[in-house]
């Protein structure tokens, strides 16, 4: 079989082709299907060429953060790459002859996966961090409420033995 290496943006626009198949759009209909940032950072990588991706951490952390803040979960993001880097061998295994255009997507899509395991891994450490602050501030509001109480309780009695004093 002949090496057929497509040019830079030849495999981009080859990928490109294959987001319907990838994310399956034709399930989601109208929406965004789920892992679309991610292949869009799949496009960007390739576009990039291998050369340091700052831009591909920036833009993929912003979306990321975007459906976490909206209330996905760490795991259904993670779930969402996982499914489109999967789809993603399969259609590349079909749609390139080439062993050298496939790893380069392959390697493009990896760096992409990592990148997303990453960035749901700091926002998983810093919500913990922040739920963990929460539940100290929460533990000492009660801690302060419980002497408050007590300081109170030690009162009345106070008073009502003063009072009892009072009427002998």
């Amino acid at each position: 079989m002949p090496s057929t290496n497509l040019t830079d943006a030849n495999l981009l626009d080859a990928v490109r082709v294959l987001r319907d198949e990838v994310l399956d759009t034709a399930l989601h209909g109208d929406r965004d299907p789920p892992g679309a940032e991610v292949f869009e950072a799949l496009l960007r990588a390739l576009s990039i060429g291998g050369e340091s991706i700052p831009g591909l951490d920036l833009t993929l952390h912003d979306a990321v953060a975007r459906r976490l803040a909206w209330g996905d979960s760490e795991e259904s993001v993670l779930a969402d790459a996982e499914r489109v880097f999967d789809r993603l061998l399969s259609s590349i295994d079909r749609a390139f002859h080439d062993p050298a255009d496939q790893m380069v997507v392959v390697e493009a899509a990896t760096q992409v996966a990592v990148t997303v395991s990453r960035v749901v891994a700091i926002a998983a450490v810093a919500r913990a961090g922040r739920e963990r602050a929460a539940r100290m501030r929460e533990e000492m509001a009660q801690r302060q409420l419980k002497e408050v109480l007590d300081k109170q309780k030690a009162s009345i009695e106070r008073l009502e033995h003063e009072l009892k004093q009072d009427f002998r």
